[in-house]
């Protein structure tokens, strides 16, 4: 299923990274997810583009979700493929768009594609700030520990507003 999707985005030239569950199996520990997470680095207009592109590639509009979440309009789109959930979004802020010029390519599903660094997916969990996402942060920093560059991860978590998160996280 994995792999399909990739080859989609792949086939529409949409520059693109996981994130999300799927990246945390990648740098933490896996969990059981019902949907895929990709941030893509497209325009708005990009976006819908993609998104009528996909529908000839058997992938429906969740429109259900889109009129329960009209704020995300141009800058989110759900996917339905084969019954999962394809969330697509677009960076949201300057670390999103840092975190994509620092995406690390790996293997995953049998393809090698770009997956969001450590640091960046342990920011991005900490931004959202569910329970599950601090568990996520969590997995990430024990078994990625060795290659995690802390310096950045603080310097982005000040910037950001979330150093008393990360200093939870941590353990400080």
């Amino acid at each position: 299923m994995l792999a399909a999707i990739i080859d989609s985005l792949r086939n529409a030239r949409a520059p693109f990274m996981i994130i999300g569950a799927w990246a945390v199996a990648v740098w933490g520990r896996p969990r059981a997810t019902m949907d895929l997470d990709f941030m893509l680095m497209i325009e708005e207009e990009g976006l819908a583009h993609l998104g009528k592109m996909l529908t000839q590639e058997r992938f429906c509009a969740d429109e259900m979700w889109l009129e329960s979440n009209p704020m995300l309009r141009g800058s989110q789109l759900r996917m339905l493929f084969h019954g999962v959930t394809v969330d697509l979004m677009r960076p949201r802020d300057s670390h999103d768009n840092q975190a994509f010029l620092r995406r690390k390519k790996k293997r995953v599903a049998g393809r090698y594609c770009w997956v969001v660094a450590p640091e960046d997916l342990i920011l991005q969990k900490l931004k959202v700030a569910r329970p599950r996402d601090f568990e996520d942060g969590l997995s990430v920093l024990e078994r990625s520990r060795n290659v995690l560059d802390f310096r950045y991860l603080k310097q982005w978590a000040g910037r950001l507003g979330l150093a008393a998160e990360l200093d939870y996280l941590l353990g400080e």
